[in-house]
């Protein structure tokens, strides 16, 4: 390269590069600002939340809610990360859970935290896949959650717990955490009047549809249709489970007597899944006769109920006890 030729190089490098700047600084111009705005917008203004997983929001929002939110409400979701048959996801409980809580979150300016996935489910673990804490483990989980934020200052909490393994443990923890720390626990339940909630309740009764049945698949073809492998159902399912037939007689929910029968079938069930059948299924009924939208108007139904109960609970003061 000649000397010419290296000049004209070095000048068409440098003006390349002074080019290259002067574009840099035109966008940095015109996006700067923007950036500044997006960055300055507040996740809780006057105790009004835009965000409502606590892991999302920064300290002083946090904050800011707990200053200016009369009755703070924090809602903690539990589920389960166990074998939902051979369509539905391992996460199955918390995946739902975690949906339904920021629903009723985001309606009711309340913070919700999902503390873990796994809940107690001992009597899955002979299905793959399946991760089970102790209850011991749960709970201090749950005691430790509720504990932390009653430190901060929040004095209301409502778990929603969809896992049925969890639900004596749940219980518990309401009824220590309240005595430990000072402050109002609840576990909500319902609506149990409306005609869905009547429909899938008949289920459960009638068929026993009470896991990866109908049901939970219906939620899961509602809430996250991705994650559902329904080709793995045979179309001429049947129920898999060994009950022996003359307990199986006691879910017929028609019975004068069901009410005995009913609690004679729970005292004769089998303490873990794979005692009582192969694929994972509970029920009587086939998954193939899930119906989505059926169950997002259950789903709607509950967490309307539950933003219900929450507004009335927070028009009634803190007891002398909790304060």
């Amino acid at each position: 390269m000649s000397w010419n030729q290296e000049r004209c190089f070095m000048l068409d490098t440098k003006l390349l590069k002074n080019s290259g700047y002067l574009v840099f600084q035109v966008l940095w111009e015109v996006f700067y600002p923007t950036l500044v705005t997006f960055n300055t917008i507040s996740m809780s203004v006057d105790g009004k939340l835009e965000k409502f997983w606590i892991t999302e929001l920064t300290r002083p929002a946090f904050e800011d809610w707990l200053e200016h939110e009369e009755h703070p409400v924090v809602i903690i979701g539990i589920g389960s990360i166990e074998q939902h048959g051979p369509h539905l996801p391992l996460g199955m409980d918390s995946l739902a859970v975690k949906d339904i809580i920021h629903m009723v979150a985001s309606r009711s300016n309340s913070v919700c935290v999902h503390p873990c996935w796994p809940g107690y489910s001992p009597h899955h673990m002979g299905f793959r896949g399946t991760i089970t804490f102790s209850w011991e483990t749960l709970m201090g989980v749950m005691m430790d959650t509720i504990g932390s934020l009653a430190y901060h200052g929040v004095k209301r909490f409502i778990i929603v717990n969809g896992h049925g393994g969890n639900t004596q443990i749940m219980n518990l923890v309401s009824q220590q955490a309240k005595r430990e720390y000072d402050v109002m626990v609840f576990v909500p339940t319902g609506p149990a009047g409306t005609d869905l909630a009547k429909k899938k309740a008949d289920r459960s009764k009638r068929y026993w549809d009470v896991h990866s049945g109908t049901n939970e698949t219906g939620t899961a073809l509602g809430l996250f249709p991705e994650l559902v492998e329904m080709w793995r159902v045979p179309e001429d399912w049947e129920p898999s489970n060994s009950i022996n037939p003359d307990v199986k007689a006691f879910l017929n929910p028609d019975r004068e007597d069901y009410e005995m029968v009913s609690q004679l079938f729970r005292a004769s069930s089998q303490p873990d899944t794979d005692d009582f059948t192969s694929d994972g299924i509970y029920g009587m009924n086939s998954p193939l006769d899930a119906d989505p939208d059926e169950a997002r108007a259950g789903l709607e139904e509950r967490v309307e109920f539950m933003v219900e109960f929450i507004r009335r609970w927070k028009e009634i003061p803190t007891p002398p006890a909790f304060q």
